[in-house]
């Protein structure tokens, strides 16, 4: 399957969670009940991330990065920021899965209960899914595509 194919399914995809974000932020704001607005809060949030996220998967799939020395720097020093700052959030995670135990072990309401173990089981996934990427990121190409011939880039004029 081309890239193109894929950025069009991706494009496609957008297009539905757009339209679906828009209702959610409707149905949100609706909301009289609390336990309701969350729930249509976390759809809201994981629709909009979506969204990004496909944004993001179509830059990575379609930027075909200079081939500069800056550029080379510039992704390595991204990739060893992006470890070092991986490691303190996945603390922070740790901390918040804690708390979050403490809080459904005192908390006898179950949509407050199921809502709360939603997120916790979030948190948890954080940590095991970043450091997975972590590992992949360090371990890919600083250039992911090739130019015209051999190590050539080509890159848009500016």
């Amino acid at each position: 399957m081309s890239t193109t194919q894929i950025e069009d399914i991706f494009k496609k995809q957008i297009d539905v969670e757009q339209k679906t974000l828009d209702k959610l932020v409707k149905l949100e704001e609706e909301a009289k009940e609390t336990a309701v607005r969350l729930a249509f809060m976390d759809l809201r949030l994981d629709t909009w991330k979506h969204i990004k996220f496909l944004e993001g998967m179509i830059e990575l799939l379609t930027t075909t990065p200079c081939d500069e020395w800056s550029a080379k720097v510039g992704r390595y020093a991204g990739r060893i920021k992006l470890e070092r700052e991986l490691e303190a959030l996945v603390k922070d995670e740790g901390k918040m899965v804690s708390l979050l135990d403490q809080a459904l072990n005192k908390i006898n309401d179950p949509i407050a209960k199921l809502l709360l173990q939603h997120m916790k089981d979030e948190e948890k996934s954080h940590s095991t899914d970043l450091g997975k990427l972590v590992h992949l990121i360090k371990q890919a190409p600083l250039q992911t595509k090739k130019g015209q011939k051999g190590t050539d880039i080509v890159c848009d004029p500016e």
